[in-house]
């Protein structure tokens, strides 16, 4: 298993419709115990995480890698849409792919590491990748290390880890050491084994590779947008309307009330009947806060936002 198979990389087409098609020209990887792993999970209904790391420093193979697995175990025929550097992408992408796909979420340091990224970004990134486990979608993510996906999702976050391994002049070698990732619940630990060593096809002229690998220079180059927003940041953002929303009804009717010929006292006594009336939707205002709205020439020199 540890020299990687070369028939039929030259002759793969691209063309074949069926997975079962591509497993025939690689019969190294068909014959690991991952693969094996693999089918006994997806003929039970079951998924399967992996996280996919470099040995070297300069990881190379991540990606290589974890396209080589994608095209050789999704059901419905595994292309560049099923790809994405952005966690709240996949979890979208997770409840839209037929079961029996595979979802790749690549390189995702760059957006967890990233000099806007937040505390929660961690939690998010959680969200999509480890906790997502309800259908029979397998999960593949490419990270830095191991160490960097434990830090920031949990050492159980995935059921295989697996290494690319390189060439002494930097290129991917077509060889991965497998690694089975398992959870002593009794003594709350995490702990790996080394299952194989597993030779696998070097794919990067593939059309769908190509897209992938452009989709990054797009990505480098800020060309692309995120389509989805987070569920917490459409809150956030439903919250911040609504206060802005209120501040302007506040600034409107009090200066109403005042032109109307209400004291600042008075104006304070309605506003205090319409906080209780209102249980809290409505905001009571000290009298110096009033008299800054009824003296304002414009709302923006009361509220910076």
């Amino acid at each position: 298993m540890a020299s990687r198979e070369s028939r039929g990389v030259e002759n793969f087409d691209g063309d074949v419709k069926s997975p079962v098609d591509i497993w025939a020209e690689y019969p190294g990887f068909t014959e690991s115990k991952l693969f094996h792993e693999f089918l006994a999970r997806l003929t039970s209904n079951r998924d399967m995480h992996v996280i996919v790391t470099a040995a070297a420093e300069t990881g190379v193979g991540k990606t290589t890698l974890a396209f080589a697995l994608a095209m050789l175990w999704d059901m419905s025929w595994w292309d560049s849409e099923k790809a994405t550097f952005s966690p709240r992408e996949y979890e979208v992408m997770y409840d839209e792919v037929p079961p029996g796909s595979v979802l790749l979420l690549d390189e995702v340091q760059r957006a967890a590491d990233s000099r806007r990224a937040t505390s929660s970004d961690n939690v998010e990134l959680s969200q999509a990748f480890a906790e997502k486990r309800y259908r029979q979608v397998f999960g593949m993510m490419t990270a830095p290390s191991k160490g960097w996906v434990d830090d920031r999702i949990g050492g159980d976050s995935a059921d295989y880890w697996i290494q690319a391994q390189e060439t002494p002049e930097g290129r991917p070698k077509g060889e991965a050491k497998v690694y089975r990732l398992r959870n002593n619940e009794h003594y709350e630990s995490n702990y790996k084994t080394r299952v194989e060593t597993i030779s696998w096809p070097i794919l990067d002229w593939h059309p769908e590779f190509q897209k992938l690998d452009q989709m990054k220079v797009e990505r480098d180059q800020e060309r692309t947008e995120n389509k989805y927003v987070h569920r917490r940041e459409v809150e956030e953002l439903k919250k911040n309307y609504w206060n802005k929303c209120s501040k302007k009804s506040r600034y409107h009717l009090v200066r109403a009330m005042n032109q109307c010929g209400m004291t600042q006292s008075e104006i304070g006594e309605v506003l205090s009947a319409a906080e209780r009336d209102s249980d809290g939707d409505i905001e009571a205002l000290s009298q110096p806060r009033i008299s800054d709205l009824v003296n304002a020439d414009r709302f923006s020199e009361v509220y910076s936002s």
